[in-house]
């Protein structure tokens, strides 16, 4: 009996050393919504916002134009500002077309005449993930590795 508590001790810490290895996060340590790999772009359709007042409307009116977008007070950039500032900083608005990653992961806008600047600085990509069974949106904003900013986007009436 001493042998085998023994042997589930030392599997329990060699699989609690592993984890802690490899960088998983646990539910409480993640920063933003869980990744999912298993929305494509019918399912990403439609307007979402933001609780700090950006917002995204996704289309496809197909032809030339493919998938298009609009965005209304977008972020100007990826500062920790845009997720802490009271009020929001003033976004922008602009648009252009929308593709989602092979894998699945990841929703990249590409912006229609916006000087160089801004092209750099603005959020141009939106990671895929889920909650609570529904596809959400989201970046993270600054650069500091403690803490967790977010930009999220939810479908509106949704």
């Amino acid at each position: 009996m001493r042998l085998r508590l023994c042997s589930t001790a030392a599997t329990s810490a060699l699989l609690l050393l592993a984890v802690s290895l490899t960088g998983c996060a646990t539910e409480e340590e993640r920063c933003g919504p869980g990744p999912s790999t298993h929305y494509d772009a019918a399912d990403l359709y439609g307007e979402w916002s933001s609780l700090r007042g950006a917002s995204l409307d996704l289309k496809n009116p197909g032809g030339r134009l493919g998938r298009t977008f609009l965005v209304h007070d977008w972020p100007k950039n990826t500062s920790t500002e845009q997720a802490t500032a009271e009020p929001p900083p003033s976004g922008f608005i602009g648009d252009g077309n929308w593709a989602v990653s092979p894998d699945r992961t990841t929703l990249t806008l590409a912006f229609d005449r916006i000087d160089a600047d801004l092209e750099r600085s603005t959020v141009r990509s939106l990671r895929i993930g889920e909650e609570k069974g529904h596809p959400v949106l989201y970046q993270h904003l600054g650069g500091a590795p403690d803490a967790c900013h977010v930009l999220e986007l939810k479908r509106r009436g949704g």
